[in-house]
């Protein structure tokens, strides 16, 4: 009895019920975005493309995907978040289900420009919308659990299609795993309808007692540019640090295979346990973030992350690498899950979903356009020089970072 009510605190603590959907929404979301990457091959020999139409592929969805964020988070602040969110995990799953059922390339593409612009409406209302259900104490907890939801998706994603298309073609694949995210959609209506008549609201942009003083004080004046300016710098170091770490984790596999000899297959078995070392940090930067401070825990990271991926360069392959790995996939998720809640309390309610579609959409938009480029370095000068170029740029963020806590301490 006494485990099950200590159970259940620590699961109010870390957001209950309504978190515990968001992280359902989240992995039903990105289960689908993270599909065509793993597929790509089979879709490439079933349909018999070239390489350059496999790529623009992937530029169809990622770059769309960037710039709708902004345009997501924009609405997410004028219409209801539960709306936009809604829209945005239909449609994904819907455009997913027409992904497995196109005929030919060129309706592939334009499908796929669909769902990026659809992709745009979840992420930035989806946070925004958990900063209205709880205070700033627990924020940075059922942040870190909306992330896994993301993280636990892109894993399955490869994983369950791969499955699928072993058994019964890459096109089913796309099909059945649409599902998740079509029937996150009335979980969502159901769920926020029943809070706004029982709160007796128009509007599910809930605040505390400090933001409601914002917002009566005149805050509404506020752009977002304005709002964002005192966390510039942060924000700044943090989109830098995604860039060229995510530059870095996309490139991972192909970076074992080539400089270390080992196999695609296990590569890929890599990959995945990097991504649960990113579970672990987004748990542990979302605690930390509630517990400690939310600017010292977005220190610590940009910090560590550095140093970890200059590490990553120069070890051989051992046990000691494979360790490297599952902390650069902790501490690349941990940045993150610092970063969100910081810029929750830091700027005003009614501009919060396009704050976060700024800042999404410059880390997706930029890192799309850069990987192309770091690829063509990579041809010229092989991949383990560029890696090393890009981890030292990283170790100059972490060096930046630290004397820019320094100062902030003193």
């Amino acid at each position: 009895m006494l485990r099950n009510s200590r159970f259940g605190a620590i699961f109010r603590q870390w957001g209950g019920g309504t978190a515990s959907l968001f992280t359902y929404t989240h992995l039903s979301h990105d289960l689908c975005c993270g599909l065509l990457t793993a597929l790509l091959p089979l879709i490439k020999e079933g349909m018999g493309l070239t390489y350059l139409q496999s790529g623009l592929l992937l530029s169809a969805y990622t770059i769309t995907s960037g710039f709708s964020q902004v345009l997501g988070g924009w609405l997410g602040d004028r219409l209801r978040r539960s709306t936009v969110i809604a829209v945005g995990l239909g449609g994904v799953g819907l455009t997913t289900i027409a992904v497995g059922l196109s005929p030919s390339y060129y309706p592939m593409l334009f499908i796929l420009i669909i769902m990026g612009i659809l992709a745009g409406g979840y992420h930035p209302s989806a946070v925004t919308m958990l900063s209205g259900y709880f205070e700033e104490s627990r924020r940075g907890r059922v942040i870190a659990l909306h992330m896994v939801g993301g993280s636990i998706g892109f894993s399955m994603g490869p994983l369950l299609g791969g499955l699928i298309a072993e058994a019964l073609g890459w096109r089913f694949a796309f099909i059945i795993l649409s599902f998740p995210a079509i029937f996150a959609v009335p979980l969502i209506l159901k769920k926020f309808t029943l809070i706004e008549k029982t709160a007796g609201i128009m509007s599910l942009r809930q605040t505390s007692g400090k933001e409601s003083g914002q917002i009566q004080t005149g805050a509404r004046r506020v752009n977002v540019i304005q709002a964002l300016r005192p966390i510039a710098t942060i924000l700044f170091l943090c989109v830098s640090m995604q860039l060229i770490a995510g530059i870095a984790m996309s490139f991972v596999p192909l970076y074992l295979v080539d400089k270390h000899g080992v196999t695609p297959v296990f590569a890929a078995v890599l990959v995945g346990i990097l991504r649960f070392g990113g579970i672990a940090g987004s748990l542990f930067g979302g605690w930390l973030s509630d517990r400690w401070d939310r600017k010292r825990a977005i220190f610590l990271s940009l910090v560590a992350t550095g140093p970890v991926l200059y590490l990553l360069t120069i070890l051989p392959y051992n046990a000691g690498l494979v360790v490297i790995l599952i902390t650069f996939g902790m501490f690349r998720y941990m940045t993150q899950a610092t970063m969100q809640p910081y810029v929750l309390d830091s700027v005003p309610p009614h501009l919060r979903a396009t704050a976060f579609g700024i800042y999404f959409g410059l880390a997706l938009e930029g890192q799309s356009l850069l990987q192309p480029v770091a690829g063509h370095f990579m041809d010229i000068y092989g991949i383990s020089s560029i890696f090393i170029v890009i981890a030292l740029i990283s170790v100059g963020l972490s060096l930046v970072t630290l004397l820019l806590a320094k100062r902030a301490q003193k």
